[in-house]
């Protein structure tokens, strides 16, 4: 800091491409290898950091580190229980429709209360000018308000960039990573609950992160050629 403004990151473009290029979705994991305090803790301080819609940070991290625990996670996992060998498991759930809008009569219970409230301190006269903003944008242009599902997957949208997050500065500290898709939310859901680490009614799970060092060698790695993916107008 020099004067209250924070000085510019100045970080190698061949650094930023290796950590791009050593990325890959590992398939299987060293168990006797674990990531150390001082990586994790960088690794989850980037998915705090993570940058979200209106700033509302709709959604939570849960490490599954306990062995019993991950045990009665591989009964929703499938065939990727066998990526619980990693040193860390997280799971990413993200707020429902319910609980970014939740009202008690005319108190405002909501999550999105709560961040403009206790997170970004507004008073009352801002935070009702700002989320009647946010409804505007949400009915109007994004026509997601007032469908609790549409809700819920726009929430899930901002964990999926917490999710990249994530990945990349494993990325960077040469941690392997593979982001998980292949399980049941329902079954998954039902045992999170029944431990007490979520309320099906404001948070239901949408991807997890296993982090570790891989046992074994990378497929190769394919993209679409650039000019496929990119335009430029």
């Amino acid at each position: 800091m020099n004067g209250g403004i924070m000085a510019k990151p100045n970080i190698a473009i061949k650094d930023i491409e290796s950590a791009l290029k050593f990325r890959r979705a590992m398939k299987s994991f060293d168990a006797s290898k674990k990531i150390n305090k001082e990586d994790i803790t960088l690794i989850l301080e980037a998915i705090r950091l993570t940058p979200t819609s209106y700033g509302f940070e709709p959604f939570n991290v849960i490490v599954a580190q306990d062995a019993d625990f991950r045990k009665k996670l591989e009964k929703a996992a499938g065939v990727n229980a066998a990526k619980f060998t990693a040193s860390h498991l997280l799971i990413f759930t993200a707020k429902t429709g319910e609980e970014l809008t939740r009202k008690d009569g005319h108190i405002d219970h909501s999550h999105i209360d709560h961040m403009l409230r206790d997170v970004a301190y507004m008073n009352a006269v801002v935070r009702t000018g700002y989320k009647t903003f946010w409804k505007k944008w949400a009915k109007t242009d994004f026509k997601i308000f007032g469908d609790n599902e549409k809700l819920h997957q726009w929430a899930a949208r901002q964990a999926y960039i917490a999710l990249g997050f994530a990945m990349m500065t494993a990325a960077e500290r040469g941690i392997d990573s593979c982001a998980m898709e292949g399980f049941s939310i329902d079954k998954l859901a039902e045992i999170l609950e029944e431990l007490k680490l979520i309320d099906r009614e404001k948070d239901l799970p949408v991807v997890m992160l296993a982090l570790g060092y891989s046992n074994k060698e990378p497929h190769p790695q394919t993209r679409r050629d650039i000019n496929e993916i990119i335009k430029y107008c």
